[in-house]
């Protein structure tokens, strides 16, 4: 495999994409844990406790893991778009040297 074909706007169209799908993850992961927990309490009442506490100890962990999945999209959102701004500039510089060529022939 000796030859690669970018299209700038497709990557930009799969950058907007991940961009999306950041957004979305952070807005699911967003909700208010205590305020779960607050309400559960009432349900298990004291002998619950040790339930409830484990269950807001893994809650919290999967929230940090959906705020650490947002991430990766958006980082991953940032590199496309980087991407695509690199292969335009280096495909308009190197098509600009060629008409250099022509126009000196």
């Amino acid at each position: 495999m000796s030859e690669i074909t970018a299209v700038p706007a497709a990557i930009e169209a799969y950058a907007d994409t991940a961009a999306v799908m950041s957004a979305a993850v952070a807005s699911a992961g967003s909700i208010n844990a205590a305020a779960n927990v607050a309400t559960m309490v009432p349900v298990f009442g004291l002998i619950g406790q040790e339930f409830l506490l484990a269950f807001a100890q893994a809650q919290a962990g999967h929230l940090l893991a959906v705020g650490q999945l947002a991430a990766v999209h958006a980082g991953t959102a940032a590199a496309a778009l980087a991407t695509a701004a690199e292969f335009t500039e280096t495909d308009d510089g190197a098509g600009g040297q060629f008409r250099a060529i022509e126009s000196a022939l």
